[in-house]
């Protein structure tokens, strides 16, 4: 009776240090970019003017802040690394990994396509890119079907075209109209 309550224990044990190894893993992952964003945004904060009248300046405090926060998470990694090693690495979390990207494969995508819109609004213009971004969008989200189709192509031009003329026409704002179209 104790030696199948010991496999019991040592079993559920090995199942939580995975779980504890795979949780840490994920945590080490978002320290890691926090961190980096933080040292970006420190270094971006350097570029602020200094002040005339005041001898730490406008970036002093950012710079500050964001330091501290890349300090923190540092700590933090290194933490997580301490934490997975003790946890019995990382078997597992490969195949762990590829399920969880398999599941989140549309928000995934999404981001992914949402980068690539900021990314090429300057060049196209808010009508374009709004609209193959909207209509891209749609189609990841919807179960492709002729109906669907004319459905996703009708509303990215209402939510694209549609919302360049409101602003134009009705508030007097201008959106981007992009490189290729500002001659």
């Amino acid at each position: 009776m104790t030696v199948k309550v010991t496999e019991a224990a040592a079993a559920d044990t090995g199942v939580s240090a995975a779980s504890r190894a795979r949780t840490e893993l994920a945590r080490l992952i978002s320290y890691i970019v926090f961190g980096g964003v933080s040292v970006v945004l420190s270094s971006m904060a350097a570029g602020l003017p200094t002040s005339r009248w005041e001898p730490l300046g406008a970036g002093t405090f950012p710079k500050l802040v964001f330091a501290l926060l890349a300090v923190l998470c540092l700590i933090a990694a290194v933490r997580s690394i301490i934490e997975i090693v003790r946890a019995g690495g990382l078997a597992g979390v490969g195949a762990a990994f590829t399920q969880w990207l398999y599941v989140r494969r549309v928000a995934i995508g999404l981001f992914v396509l949402f980068a690539v819109y900021l990314g090429v609004l300057p060049w196209t213009g808010f009508s374009l890119a709004s609209f193959v971004f909207l209509l891209i969008a749609q189609l990841m989200i919807a179960d492709v079907s002729r109906r669907t189709v004319m459905q996703s192509i009708i509303a990215a031009l209402i939510f694209s075209v549609g919302l360049n003329l409101l602003f134009a026409e009705v508030f007097n704002v201008f959106l981007p109209r992009g490189v290729l179209f500002a001659g």
